[in-house]
């Protein structure tokens, strides 16, 4: 559990970093003219330690006639972000920090308001500016300090021993494959990584590592401990599939045997009792010998609305469905993967059998092909293909 530092009674300046400001974004549609939360992220330095700080504030701000504070030249109901965020940084800059029990080692929480059952009072180094709308609620407004509930959590790298940690100080960025995915060389032996698990499995991406660098969120200069940053997978070649297809080098490839080499790999996956829920081209890669691999196992990048199969389209949560219907839509979201190869693959015989294979995997729940079925068919015709060639 995070340990909570002294409160410091004396006068110091505070030395703080503003970091991203953020307010609820409804009070428009509920045609209020303040948000009903704004928050401002912050670190702030004293002596030589650092503490992360989320300020909150809850409520809005009661509307007052425009006259009450004649210095400000703009009406409270048309204010615009950016002076409500310059308004709120310019009070949390006030804000004693010190007089509050911070947490160490996390991202502590102020929430405040002016709710009578918090009686805890805000403290602050002087009053805000006449022109500063805080400064009518300043004597109401308590405070109440907590974790955030929405703050990244690095895990310890020490609860992954079988992985190779990799410093990510380590790693050289080379460019960005989709939002939050990187290609990474490291710096001494240039070995190129994915940054952003199925151990040992053919078709299925493997794990090279974990990034790891020191806590974020530590208070104290001294405290080292490492934590995860990122997992690293295998750097595959070829591209994504999705790349093979939109270039059309799809023949540049023995493309034959990525139909069967998909299919196992989520086989294996269904028989641990799991499922992938996004199967398409964008989340296959291929690798240096040509060989197709199933990515994005973790189903983080949520289920693509037209990759899901009929049954399932108008799901909200289509993760949370039973293993069964799950399954079934990765048969179905396979089938039209093989339905997509064999249409960019021209007029070669094999093509015909994967059209006819794709029907199959995407046929209504009650007639829809097994995986094991289909591969099986498959297989006999890629063997009859490669004799006939």
């Amino acid at each position: 559990m995070p340990t909570a530092t002294p409160s410091v009674s004396f006068y110091t300046t505070p030395d703080i970093e503003m970091k991203s400001y953020c307010e609820d974004r409804d009070f428009r549609a509920e045609g209020k003219p303040e948000p009903n939360s704004r928050s401002q992220t912050l670190v702030y330095h004293f002596q030589d330690k650092k503490w992360w700080i989320k300020v909150t504030f809850r409520g809005a701000i009661s509307c007052f006639p425009h006259d009450t504070f004649p210095h400000d030249t703009e009406p409270e109901q048309i204010k615009s972000k950016p002076k409500r965020r310059k308004e709120f940084q310019d009070f949390v800059r006030l804000i004693n920090f010190q007089s509050l029990s911070l947490l160490d080692n996390t991202v502590t929480e102020v929430i405040l308001n002016e709710d009578p059952k918090t009686t805890e009072p805000i403290k602050l180094y002087r009053d805000p500016e006449d022109t500063n709308r805080f400064t009518r609620i300043i004597r109401n407004l308590r405070s109440h300090i907590r974790e955030d509930p929405s703050r990244v959590t690095y895990p310890p790298y020490l609860q992954f021993p079988s992985f190779r940690a990799i410093n990510a100080a380590e790693l050289i960025e080379e460019d960005e494959i989709t939002d939050g995915v990187f290609r990474v060389l490291h710096r001494d032996d240039r070995i190129p990584y994915i940054l952003k698990v199925f151990k040992g499995v053919t078709g299925i991406v493997q794990p090279a590592g974990i990034a790891v660098f020191n806590n974020p969120c530590a208070t104290s200069q001294n405290d080292t401990e490492q934590v995860i940053s990122g997992i690293l997978l295998d750097y595959y070649s070829g591209g994504s599939l999705q790349r093979v297809l939109d270039e059309q080098r799809i023949r540049e490839f023995g493309w034959e045997r990525w139909a069967v080499q998909i299919g196992n790999a989520l086989s294996i996956i269904h028989r641990a009792k799991k499922t992938h829920m996004d199967i398409k081209p964008s989340n296959v890669v291929i690798d240096d010998s040509g060989n197709a691999v199933l990515i994005d196992i973790s189903g983080i990048g949520g289920v693509t609305h037209e990759w899901r199969a009929p049954e399932i389209r108008d799901e909200i949560s289509p993760i949370e469905l039973p293993f069964e219907t799950r399954r079934l839509n990765d048969i179905w979201a396979y089938g039209k993967l093989l339905a997509e190869i064999a249409s960019n693959a021209g007029d070669s015989p094999f093509a015909g059998t994967l059209k006819w294979a794709a029907g199959h995997f995407t046929e209504d729940v009650h007639n829809r092909w097994t995986l094991s079925e289909g591969i099986s068919r498959q297989q006999i015709g890629n063997f009859v293909y490669h004799i006939q060639t």
